[in-house]
């Protein structure tokens, strides 16, 4: 199940990175003295024939910045839908047991909402982080206590702490809405913290194996791509792994439909020695 998503999400990779280049080329477009700032930048980086021909390049996709924001929009929608089907047929075989029938359109409707959700959800998230750890630093900075014993730490550990409950939302939205349970947030809680506190040690082991390969341009070119699709399919594993775990917590067990019943109590007879309770049998 984890192959099938780390596919298409690896697949997606490209089309981000033309929405991407479609971006930088509809800003460079408007903006002449920064399209000969980043040439001249890049013909210092690159001299000689090669630098010109990136140049030539860039300057082309900045031409067809347009184009390149439609490919790279349909594609990134044709992966990600696929993504988020491989991914809603793998929660249901393990909340269910099986996957739900086909429906065309319900079910490109629903991977397009949770696709949606996910990249708002990712993106808020990202973003309300890095500007609550920002604002902490500088209003740090401005009453002077950037220095002060502990306040480095702390200022660390709540960075962590918003990752964190960032990660407990994704990690419940995956278990909630993706297979479309019934269980309420609360029963599924367990299995979110599970889930963020294993996703956040597993980012640490990707920006280490980032640092590890940084200083060699040969390991960045090969073991870059290589690292980030093992990465991914490590990452959706876990996360299989996490519903597994999930759906097999006790309270969830009991509250789902045809899972184990509470065992009968014995009723006494008259003469008070326990009994089978009436439908057992003897």
């Amino acid at each position: 199940m984890a192959a099938g998503v780390t596919y298409f999400v690896f697949l997606g990779l490209v089309p981000v990175l033309l929405l991407a280049a479609s971006v930088i080329g509809l800003v460079l477009s408007g903006n002449t003295l920064l399209q000969e700032q980043l040439y001249d930048a890049i013909r210092e980086a690159f001299p000689g024939a090669t630098g010109e021909e990136i140049v030539a390049e860039l300057q082309g996709a900045v031409g067809a910045a347009g184009v390149f924001g439609l490919v790279g929009l349909a594609g990134f929608v044709y992966a990600g839908l696929r993504a988020m089907d491989k991914l809603r047929i793998g929660m249901e075989r393990i909340w269910k047991g099986r996957a739900d029938d086909p429906e065309f359109l319900k079910d490109n409707l629903h991977d397009l909402t949770a696709l949606l959700a996910l990249g708002a959800l990712g993106v808020l998230s990202l973003g309300f982080t890095g500007l609550v750890t920002q604002a902490t630093g500088w209003v740090l900075d401005w009453a002077g206590l950037a220095e002060a014993p502990g306040l480095p730490l702390a200022t660390a550990l709540l960075g962590i702490a918003l990752a964190l409950a960032s990660d407990v939302a994704v990690f419940l939205w995956l278990l909630k809405v993706v297979p479309a349970t019934g269980h309420p947030l609360r029963r599924l809680l367990p299995g979110a913290l599970f889930g963020a506190a294993g996703f956040e040690l597993m980012k640490l082991a990707g920006s280490l194996y980032v640092s590890l390969i940084s200083g060699s341009v040969t390991a960045s070119a090969f073991g870059g791509a290589v690292g980030v699709l093992v990465w991914i399919n490590l990452v959706f594993r876990f996360a299989f792994f996490t519903a597994a775990w999930t759906a097999t917590l006790p309270a969830v067990v009991r509250a789902t439909p045809g899972g184990p019943a509470e065992p009968a109590r014995p009723l006494p007879d008259r003469s008070g020695a326990p009994t089978a309770a009436r439908g057992d049998d003897p």
